[in-house]
């Protein structure tokens, strides 16, 4: 009977250092293999954001907006976000191309379309595409609403 018990005690120790070297190894080819190595995945998540530096507030603007029949407005006051490190002078001095590509802009929206699902985000959309084409080079980040008034 000895003799039967000491082959079984072997096996047991066998499995009991063989278990966790499995675990080991299977944990590091996770790790190793199914991501990638984690240098691609280091790679592809990261990113640069830009400081945002001065806000400079916008004249209200009342306009006309593209209503047929009964005439509708609204009021929209908007500001230019620039980047840390911007000339804010040099952005002041172009305010009002940006001012009247805005008044364009505003009045091609029907009150529905200003109001409606997207309005805002389209108009602050398409007032920021409008200083990107204004100030080329990156002194501008945004345009922002800080008033919109529909009547």
């Amino acid at each position: 009977m000895a003799d039967e018990q000491a082959p079984k005690g072997g096996k047991k120790k066998l499995v009991m250092i063989a278990a966790p070297a499995l675990v080991v190894v299977g944990l590091g080819a996770f790790f190793l293999l199914g991501r990638g190595g984690g240098e691609e995945v280091a790679a592809s998540t990261t990113t640069t954001v830009a400081q945002v530096g001065e806000v400079i507030e916008g004249d209200t603007l009342t306009v006309n907006l593209a209503d047929e029949g009964d005439p509708r407005y609204a009021r929209v006051t908007f500001a230019v976000v620039l980047p840390v490190g911007a000339d804010s002078g040099l952005v002041g001095m172009k305010i009002s191309l940006l001012k009247d590509r805005a008044l364009d802009i505003i009045a091609g929206y029907s009150a529905d379309e200003l109001l409606g699902d997207g309005g805002f985000d389209d108009l602050r959309r398409r007032l920021s595409d409008a200083a990107a084409e204004i100030w080329p080079d990156g002194e501008v980040m945004e345009v922002v609403l800080t008033e919109v008034l529909v009547q």
